[in-house]
């Protein structure tokens, strides 16, 4: 495949719309088995495993998290949480054809309402692609908040 500008952000899209729909399942099936995501406590931040990550999971912690969405004794969970996200300037930063790689940027706006409160977020956002037929898998995706270093609550829906 091609790197595609209008694939790769209708890939983004389709991923957006799933995580509105609160189709935890179908998202995470976007993923390669060993895909990553990730999101950094600081400007920067060049290494999840040397630093503090306000988000850093591969296939299994994704997995619990998802379970936990569905588990109605997860007090923290009830009443929500709902969201939506709006994907914008997407460009190829890199494609690496011999690797089936596509590295993407992105900006994010999402809001994420729970029991009367609404928060927002922005950010930049990498993917990683797969190339998959004429699809794509994430092999791993970056977001950067961008207050990430500031304090806040807790984030209980994927970005």
């Amino acid at each position: 495949m091609n790197a595609d500008l209008q694939k790769v952000e209708d890939f983004l899209v389709h991923e957006a719309r799933l995580l509105d729909a609160r189709d935890w399942a179908a998202w995470d099936a976007l993923f390669t088995p060993d895909g990553i995501y990730w999101m950094p406590a600081a400007p920067g931040q060049t290494d999840p495993l040397q630093h503090v990550s306000l988000i850093y999971e591969n296939a299994l912690l994704r997995e619990i998290r998802i379970r936990r969405f569905a588990d109605s004794s997860a007090f923290s969970l009830q009443g929500g949480p709902r969201g939506w996200r709006i994907v914008a300037n997407a460009r190829i930063d890199a494609h690496d054809a011999e690797a089936s790689t596509i590295t993407v940027s992105s900006r994010l706006m999402a809001a994420e309402y729970q029991r009367d409160r609404t928060t927002r977020f922005e950010a930049f956002v990498t993917h990683r692609l797969v190339t998959e037929g004429d699809s794509f898998r994430i092999a791993m995706k970056r977001v950067e908040l961008l207050d990430c270093d500031a304090a806040r609550g807790d984030i209980n829906l994927y970005l």
